[in-house]
């Protein structure tokens, strides 16, 4: 099947040529790709494709050379921006597109230089000096994007106008921003999007040198608006704009205005991301709410859309009775501006460069084979773009057109094209007895293959959104068949806005009857996320998952082999042979039936099998720092058991959205046990109170972004503190149970009996393990431990018990504060706890002072415990006030945890911190420096691993006793 097509074994090639060489793949996974493909080159030689084979080979080393270099590219351009990201600088550059919404431009610019200097070189240097100023300045750059904000200057008398076009040379003032990682799981890869786009830096336009006026600017209202653009941060170095380009531009954003003038916000924001490629225009709830649907795909451009514009195009001009090549020609050309006009994203190309596959095959007179023209596509453009490989929408548009070949290809494909033929035969002759004959197979045939590309489509779901649309499938189909009209009356009431008063009438009627369409499109959305399990919680598939769930669904659902066995027997007839070849025992022992029979069972055992392909809870204790920025975040999960320590940031207003519930939602964590905020800063409660004020509910499966919170703990001091007013009333409504916690108060859980509990008992008294109080019920407030309240033994078992004996148990046991008494000082009544697992023990300590760091100390040896510990979460970010040396020293950690933000303007962690932590020999764990940090421990080892860098295992042992 694909042997046969030379085109699919080169596109093969340099695809693997790419992959074998991505450092993001497993060194395992890209040795099994490898294995593959070696295979693969086996059949190539078997089957006599010499020629063939020798090509491939070569483009194979070609595409990972050429990979290779486009890669170092990048990161050595990534270097350049690390040295010049605190200065002012300079960019100078040709615009190659601009896109814009009502508060900004996003220009990208091609062929760029940058100077960090302003463009002001020193007369007198030293060589040394001179070769430093080279080294940061005059950098050449591929492509750049620049964010220019617009001001409140655009809205004044001074005429709406763009200044600069597609194919100008602009010069920007600004800053450059970084390219910023995942640095937790489930996080969005800014760094990895501009890698997939071919972007090398972003640029914020922020600051300008003055320019003096051009020669060519001669009257009033020209020179006004330069000047308003130097305001605005940008500068026009040369005005050669592409008249193409520049016409192309200018018939955008007149379409943008006239939807804006048309429909309403909400709509008009839709109609331009569906005509003009604009999704900057949506909000972020809208794209999230057609990604929850599983219609996201509409808004991207590609297939669909040129589609539409092109094949529309070409059959009105044959209708108009123009020549095959000539319809040809223009509707290619109507393509190609229609790709330049909305961005030439990679799925566009993708659909661009297939169409014009189609069109030259049709003039002569050669059918399609649309798994070479998507070869062609894919070879092309990984030539063209190496790193296109790591773009999202050009995997998926890729993927996705690919799977539909597969299906079209698969088992019954003679069967399927005969039923199609009758089916267009009695539509023809409008036979309704034999059309109402033949749609209960229809319906069959066509919810098989349905149910069949969202099986394909299911490790992609998981892979990119965490979760699966259950009525997705239902809704494309209800959709779809409206976007034709869509874009029908979205064109025509544009066209016609422009024509004389006496049409006004039929754009009002055109607008209106698209507004309907439009809400009943929504409509549709909005109930289709109301019905139950509208959206499947999944997790992140891992790599490795994700290629043998496609292999195995590719064997088992796509494979053709009752026409591999058929094409094998005839071959077998023509050789006279009366039996089946002993050389092929598996077709010696079963008939074409006993391999269908077989193939369907293991069919419906696969489709068993399919949730443990999702990621399963840890049986052992899992502890992850998440990286917040400046704040701190924990989770604390063992098996279903999860619990969050603080979860804050004072530098990202985003982070729930961002990391915090992205995080949950790779992990399928959708309930948590308890949430402890040590105290009431933003930076360690932000995120809590974001869950928390998302309401309770019975289900939470219409809207998987809510997490449920059973209990919230606080502070004793919150009782009367109103400073936490908001969160016990969050609390209130989400439904969570109020705990409030001092030295005492604990948290047990039991491997044996897979039960929890939180005690509040008076020192000295443990009540028996098998009467703890549940998880339902609460003691009331009055009946908190005073100070010096100690667990019972059975909770912390004695140093000479068995380790077995031991790593049945998990406790939290909080220190401090001492007493109800109010503090002033929100750091100082911070929550202190020892988490306890087997031998393994780990201290929190939220923003502690030294003194609150000694009392708890004191805590601990007035219990008869000791203090050390395996890891210790400093206080306070690693700043001075916190992290006396007495605390270091007593608590005997191996490791110290760091959880800041990168660049802080607290200056954390501290240098004296740092020093005191060396002295200690505590090695640090910094989030700032490796994102999310893992410790991994069953009770007597722990690991700690950082999942978002490249070498991230760190194994560390327990000391021993």
């Amino acid at each position: 099947m694909f042997i046969s097509r030379p085109l699919f074994s080169l596109a093969l090639s340099v695809l693997f040529g790419e992959m074998l060489l991505c450092p993001e793949l497993p060194l395992s996974l890209r040795f099994v790709l490898l294995l593959f493909y070696l295979f693969y080159l086996s059949l190539l030689f078997r089957k006599k494709k010499q020629k063939i084979l020798l090509l491939s080979l070569f483009l194979f080393f070609l595409s990972s050379l050429h990979f290779q270099n486009a890669l170092g590219h990048f990161q050595k351009q990534q270097e350049c921006i690390e040295r010049v990201i605190p200065l002012n600088c300079t960019v100078e550059g040709t615009i190659s597109y601009i896109s814009e919404n009502e508060t900004a431009y996003r220009i990208f610019l091609k062929n760029c230089i940058v100077n960090s200097s302003l463009e002001k070189k020193p007369k007198e240097l030293s060589k040394e000096q001179e070769e430093k100023w080279e080294a940061r300045n005059n950098l050449p750059f591929q492509k750049i994007q620049v964010l220019f904000k617009k001001t409140a200057q655009e809205d004044s008398e001074i005429p709406q106008y763009t200044e600069f076009y597609p194919g100008d040379r602009m010069v920007f003032h600004g800053k450059f921003m970084e390219l910023s990682p995942a640095m937790n799981e489930g996080e969005f890869s800014f760094l990895q999007y501009c890698k997939g786009e071919g972007i090398e830096a972003f640029f914020l336009a922020n600051k300008t040198s003055p320019a003096s006026p051009s020669p060519l600017v001669q009257n009033e209202i020209l020179h006004a608006m330069r000047a308003t653009l130097i305001k605005n941060k940008g500068e026009v170095r040369e005005n050669n704009s592409s008249p193409f380009l520049k016409l192309l531009y200018k018939l955008k954003r007149q379409a943008s205005c006239d939807l804006e003038k048309l429909y309403p916000e909400q709509q008009s924001a839709f109609l331009k991301s569906l005509f003009l490629g604009e999704k900057s225009a949506l909000s972020k709830e809208e794209k999230g709410l057609y990604q929850e649907a599983g219609i996201a795909h509409i808004l991207a451009v590609s297939g669909l859309h040129l589609s539409l514009v092109g094949g529309t195009c070409f059959v009105l001009l044959r209708l108009l009775g123009m020549e095959l090549n000539y319809a040809s020609i223009l509707s290619s050309f109507f393509v190609l501006s229609f790709a330049l006009f909305t961005g030439s994203s990679g799925s566009t190309l993708r659909a661009m460069l297939m169409f014009f596959v189609y069109f030259f095959g049709k003039n002569l007179g050669r059918g399609q084979d649309r798994i070479s023209s998507l070869s062609l596509s894919l070879l092309l453009l990984l030539f063209l773009q190496p790193l296109f490989l790591y773009s999202v929408g050009f995997q998926c548009s890729f993927y996705s057109l690919f799977l539909l070949l597969l299906l079209s290809l698969r088992d019954g494909k003679e069967r399927r094209k005969a039923l199609s033929k009758k089916w267009e035969r009695a539509k023809r002759k409008k036979r309704f007895t034999e059309l109402l004959r033949l749609l209960p197979k229809k319906i069959k045939e066509g919810g098989k293959e349905l149910f069949l590309f969202y099986l394909g489509l299911f490790p992609l779901f998981s892979f990119l959104q965490s979760s699966l649309p259950l009525y997705a499938p239902l809704l494309n189909l209800l959709l779809l068949p409206l976007l034709p009209f869509i874009f029908l009356l979205g064109i025509l009431s544009i066209l016609f806005s422009h024509l004389p008063p006496l049409f006004f009438p039929l754009v009002k009627l055109l607008s209106q009857s698209l507004s309907f369409l439009l809400s009943l499109f929504h409509s549709l959305i909005y109930f289709s996320l109301q019905l139950p399990y509208s959206s499947l919680l999944l997790g992140k598939l891992s790599l490795p998952a994700l290629f043998l769930y496609l292999f195995l669904f590719y064997i088992l659902f796509l494979f053709p082999l009752q026409s591999a066995v058929k094409k094998r027997r005839k071959m077998q007839k023509k050789e006279k042979e009366k039996q089946i070849n002993l050389s092929s025992p598996f077709i010696s022992l079963f008939a074409i039936k006993n391999i269908c029979y077989l193939k369907n069972i293991l069919s419906l055992l696969f489709l068993c099998t399919i949730p443990l392909f999702l990621p399963s809870p840890p049986k052992d204790l899992e502890i992850t720092a998440l990286y917040v920025g400046q704040g701190d975040g924990f989770l604390i999960r063992k098996g279903n058991f999860v619990m969050t320590i603080d979860n804050g940031s004072s530098s990202d207003k985003n982070f729930p959205e961002n990391t915090l519930l992205p995080y949950c939602k790779a992990k399928r964590i959708h309930k948590i046990r308890y949430a402890l905020i040590t105290h009431s800063d933003i930076d360690h409660t932000s995120g809590i109170q974001a869950i928390l004020e998302e309401e309770s509910t019975e289900s939470t499966h219409s809207d998987i972004r809510k997490l449920q919170i059973e209990n919230l703990i606080l502070p004793v001091q919150a009782k009367d503190d109103h400073r936490y007013d908001l969160l016990k009333r969050l609390a209130g409504r989400h439904g969570a149970r109020l705990l409030y916690w001092k030295n005492g108060n604990s948290i047990q859980y039991d491997n044996k009996t897979h039960s929890f509990s939180d005690l509040l008992l008076p020192s000295g008294t443990a009540p028996p393990s098998d009467t703890l109080p549940s998880s339902g019920t609460a003691p009331p407030s009055d009946t908190l431990p005073s100070s010096g309240t100690a667990p019972s033994s059975d909770l912390f078992p004695p140093s000479d018990t068995a380790p077995s004996e031991k790593s049945a148990f998990l406790s939290l046991r909080c220190y401090y504060p001492l007493t109800n008494a109010p503090m002033e000082e929100a750091n100082a009544h911070s929550l202190g706890c020892i988490l306890r697992y087997g031998d393994f023990s780990m201290v929190f300590t939220g923003d502690m002072p030294k003194e609150a760091e000694e009392a708890m100390l004191s805590a601990i040896k007035k219990e008869g415990q000791s203090p050390s510990v395996d890891i210790v979460k400093l206080a306070h970010h690693g700043s001075k006030t916190s992290s006396s040396p007495i605390f270091l020293s007593e608590t005997k950690g191996k490791f110290a945890l760091f959880s800041y933000g990168k660049n802080n303007r607290y200056g954390h962690p501290h240098q004296i911190t740092l020093e005191k932590c060396s002295y200690f020999r505590l090695i640090p764990l910094e989030t700032a420096k490796v994102g999310e940090i893992q410790i991994k421990t069953d009770g007597k080892k722990y690991e700690i691993v950082a999942p978002c860098r490249v070498t991230s295992s760190l194994p560390a042992e327990m000391p021993d006793s």
